[in-house]
């Protein structure tokens, strides 16, 4: 009797040691995974100043291609970017397409089926491209029956016009380069981005007013990576984007990309979020 029930237990405990083997090969964390690949996929927009993508030489510039280029710099590890779209790029984390997104914007639904770095690198403050003659001052203005907003389908700003708007029209569009295009058209009067996006489109539409309508919504980017028990990705990434942030990298890469575009950094708010907070867009 006591040999079957000691069968019996060694059964279960070679099954358990088998089965816990299985489900640490199948359940690889994302930081083991991308020490054993030695490259990192990251997340990437053709969203400016986040990301432009050349259409001659396949380069990409911008806030995120050189905070993901620092990233795999410290972690010693090859570096791929993979073109999504903010509305794609939580799909693409779940599915393991890529291993994080960058400066996606914070927001409590997201976070209930994956994890930011706790770490935010950029802050924005949501804001309206109009007509130069626009006396747009606060949200409660922007809902008249005559009034079309473009927004990219998806993001933090459909969201928000969603929740706020009952009489104007919106036009949910599946790209920023679509927003661009429906401003530049006229098929949209107005462009609703966060400040950074609208600084960028207003200098390649020029034309347009920049209004920050009262009250100020902020918004703050952070790292998205997928929700695992091992959070060995997440915490290295907290450091590293207090990091960049502290020593002043992520303005600096900011500006960077602005002076390679034309624009003038002085003449704009920043991403920082002290330095932001005293900013007025004109």
């Amino acid at each position: 009797m006591r040999f079957r029930v000691a069968q019996r237990m060694l059964f279960v405990l070679a099954a358990f040691v088998l089965f816990g083997h299985a489900a640490q090969a199948q359940g690889q964390s994302a930081w083991d995974a991308i020490i054993a690949r030695k490259s990192i996929r990251v997340g990437v927009v053709q969203a400016e100043p986040w990301g432009f993508k050349d259409p001659v030489s396949g380069n990409w510039t911008g806030l995120v291609p050189a905070y993901a280029k620092a990233v795999a710099e410290a972690l010693d590890v090859k570096l791929e970017l993979v073109e999504v779209t903010w509305g794609s790029a939580i799909p693409a984390i779940q599915s393991n397409k890529i291993d994080m997104m960058p400066s996606m914007t914070v927001t409590p639904r997201r976070a209930m089926t994956i994890d930011y770095a706790n770490a935010p690198i950029t802050y924005s403050a949501l804001a309206v491209l109009g007509p130069d003659d626009s006396t747009i001052t606060t949200w409660e203005e922007i809902d008249k029956p005559e009034m079309t907003f473009a927004v990219t389908q998806g993001a933090s700003e459909d969201v928000f016009l969603t929740a706020r708007l009952h009489k104007a029209k919106i036009r949910r569009l599946g790209s920023y380069q679509e927003v661009v295009a429906a401003y530049k058209a006229g098929s949209a009067q107005y462009a609703v981005l966060y400040h950074p996006a609208l600084t960028v489109l207003k200098d390649r539409a020029g034309r347009g007013k920049i209004i920050i309508p009262r009250p100020l919504i902020f918004s703050y980017g952070d790292t998205v990576i997928k929700r695992e028990p091992d959070k060995t990705l997440r915490d290295w990434l907290a450091v590293t984007n207090g990091y960049f942030v502290i020593t002043g990298a992520v303005q600096d890469w900011y500006a960077e990309f602005l002076t390679s575009r034309g624009i003038d950094p002085a003449s704009v708010p920043p991403i920082q979020k002290d330095a932001l907070q005293n900013a007025r867009v004109k």
